[in-house]
């Protein structure tokens, strides 16, 4: 047996037995699992990072992209396009030319390889962002501009990321072909997603066998990332693109029976490869500054904290002026003094919300070895470890985000009458769906027995009275006929129909539509019923 094989075999064991473990107490796995990965990476047994950097990039990052932007919403993200876009877009870029201007002016360092320095810094991480969402209570407006943002922003990183280091391998490229290089990719990009997502969501809605379709899906974004990039486009806006069109297809058809066993397998899937990446952090922090000579560890030491507050003022900053121009256009709109200062408040723990994670690490190691001529990437291992080190730096920044929401009086929705009105309206929609049922039975001269449609109604009416929700789902194993078990389906499927056009016509945030809808599922799922 192969001594590495075997010891990555163990070691992932190891990994994932320390990661549930923190999970089950309600703990951060990122910290713990980087502070295991660099102590494995000490210690004088067990394996080292994988060589090929494409690789590790290909392997872990395309499919963790694809299964956090399977588990977003395009409606949801479309509600607060204009920021996302102006913090995805507007911010990287910016970010990206001002950490390397800094970078350039304060280390004697190519010009292109402190904006590859730059262009891997300046995307915030899904993997990180979802994780204080979670954490801090905070409006599902503000939820939604830090997920879309930390995943949109990942295509334009990458990109610029790109593109400096082709500067730095070919020698130079002028500011025309940098802007071509950039249009191209998300050009590419966005196409290559849209018809992947396009693709998978036909062959998913006709496909009769879940296991193959859902197996579809787990493959897709590697050859997804690998066609975009063969075109010059971006490999990870074109995953997301396909995500996000993928999910909002699921989530749009009331019955799609696969539903349910594609999210298990993508939660559980995330949860591995978010493991893994940070894990692999860890396991590089050592080896990465065993490698510095002395006078690059000195440079480490004095990038670090001029990047990290290069970054944190530059977004701060950036997120100060959308601020102005929101509370502008909000005076515009005769926006009262109370939602202005809300808005700022939010706006503080925004722009404190800026965490770095696993992809800023897998991207650094996208990096190449060698340059054109031969010579060794000038400052790759400078790169990686102050990557690594301000990514475990801006975790442990993120750790004060839910304090400081608290302290700022910024606190999550209270959607409780939202959700009563939400449930009293679809059982109303099973209950009209209940008197078409009898009406249709009644004209067909084969009548429901009464006593099967007031338990029927009893539990809707019921519900539409408390306006809660019930969990009253055993009324198929109580009365257990054939007539009961169909007309319960078509209730339910009711409840879905007036679920989604709630959502679609009335704007009912996704956030609420989608623990809903896996509850309905769950309801047909109970009843036997087949797609």
């Amino acid at each position: 047996m192969d001594e590495g094989l075997f010891q990555y075999a163990v070691t992932g064991v190891i990994i994932l037995a320390v990661a549930v473990f923190i999970r089950q107490r309600g703990w951060g796995i990122a910290l713990p699992l980087i502070a295991v990965g660099a102590i494995i990476g000490i210690a004088p047994i067990g394996p080292s990072a994988p060589p090929d950097p494409e690789v590790i990039l290909i392997v872990l990052l395309a499919p963790l992209v694809f299964g956090e932007a399977l588990g977003s919403s395009y409606l949801d993200l479309r509600r607060v396009s204009r920021p996302v876009l102006a913090l995805a877009i507007g911010l990287v870029l910016t970010a990206t030319f001002v950490v390397g201007g800094v970078v350039s002016l304060v280390v004697a360092m190519p010009l292109a390889v402190a904006f590859a320095l730059g262009a891997i810094l300046a995307p915030t991480d899904a993997v990180a962002v979802s994780t204080i969402a979670k954490r801090a209570s905070i409006p599902r407006r503000l939820v939604s501009i830090l997920e879309g943002e930390s995943l949109v922003n990942d295509g334009t990183g990458l990109t610029a990321l790109r593109v400096a280091v082709m500067a730095a391998v070919a020698g130079s490229v002028t500011l025309l072909d940098a802007g071509r290089m950039f249009a191209v990719a998300v050009s590419v990009g966005l196409l290559v997603g849209g018809v992947a997502g396009w693709g998978m969501s036909l062959i998913l809605r006709r496909s009769r066998d879940l296991v193959a379709a859902n197996s579809l899906i787990l493959v897709a974004p590697f050859l997804i990332y690998l066609l975009a990039e063969r075109f010059e486009g971006s490999g990870i806006l074109a995953i997301v693109v396909a995500a996000l069109w993928v999910a909002n297809a699921q989530h749009a058809d009331p019955g799609w029976s696969g539903r349910l066993q594609g999210a298990a397998v993508w939660r559980h899937l995330t949860f591995i490869l978010q493991t893994f990446a940070f894990y692999l952090i860890g396991l590089e922090l050592p080896e990465v500054l065993g490698r510095l000579s002395a006078s690059d560890l000195r440079i480490v030491v004095i990038l670090v904290p001029v990047v990290l507050v290069t970054l944190i003022v530059t977004r701060s900053v950036f997120v100060g002026l959308m601020v102005v121009f929101e509370k502008a256009r909000d005076r515009r709109s005769h926006g009262t003094r109370a939602s202005q200062e809300q808005l700022g408040r939010q706006a503080a723990v925004l722009a404190w919300a800026g965490a770095r994670g696993p992809v800023s690490g897998l991207a650094a190691f996208s990096i190449p070895l060698v340059v054109a001529s031969g010579d060794p990437f000038p400052y790759r291992d400078v790169l990686l470890a102050t990557t690594f080190v301000i990514i475990v730096i801006s975790l442990l920044i993120s750790l004060s985000v839910a304090p400081l929401a608290r302290r700022l009086g910024v606190k999550g929705d209270d959607d409780a009458e939202l959700s009563r009105n939400m449930d009293a309206a679809l059982a109303r929609a099973a209950l009209d769906r209940l008197d078409d049922a009898v009406a249709e039975a009644d004209a067909d001269g084969n009548s429901i027995p009464q006593e099967i449609v007031e338990r029927l109604r009893r539990d809707s009416q019921t519900r539409v009275d408390r306006a809660r929700p019930s969990e009253d789902a055993s009324v198929t194993q109580e009365i257990a006929t054939k007539t009961l078990i169909e007309i319960a389906r078509a209730m339910v499927q009711a409840e879905q129909e007036e679920l989604l056009r709630l959502r679609d016509e009335e704007g009912l945030p996704d956030a609420l539509v989608r623990p809903k809808l896996r509850d309905l599922d769950l309801r047909l799922q109970a009843l036997g019923t087949e797609r």
